[in-house]
C-alpha cells in the first residue's frame, strides 16, 4: 500500500494542459466608421468574458481536485488507523 506514495504526481495527473479557446481580437490601425469600433469593442469585451469563463471554470476544478486529495488522505488515515 506505501508504494503508491513514492508515485510522481505527474503520473497521477492529467497529461494536458487546459488552455482558454477565446476569440483574441486585434485593433486595426484605424476605424473607418463607428460601427467598426463599436465591434471591436464588443469583440474585446467578448474575450475577457471567455477569459473570465475559463478562469472561473479552472479555479473551481482545482478546488475539487484539493477536496479529493484531502478526502483520499482521510480515507488513508482512517484505514491506517484501524489497523
Amino acid at each position: 500500500m506505501l508504494s503508491l506514495v513514492g508515485l510522481s504526481m505527474s503520473v497521477c495527473a492529467d497529461t494536458y494542459e487546459p488552455v482558454a479557446h477565446c476569440y483574441k481580437p486585434s485593433k486595426p490601425l484605424m476605424f473607418s466608421t463607428g460601427y467598426y469600433k463599436n465591434r471591436y469593442n464588443q469583440d474585446v469585451a467578448d474575450y475577457q468574458t471567455c477569459l473570465k469563463t475559463f478562469i472561473e471554470h479552472q479555479e473551481y476544478a482545482a478546488k475539487m481536485h484539493k477536496e479529493a486529495a484531502k478526502n483520499a488522505l482521510k480515507i488513508w488515515n482512517d484505514f491506517a488507523t484501524d489497523q
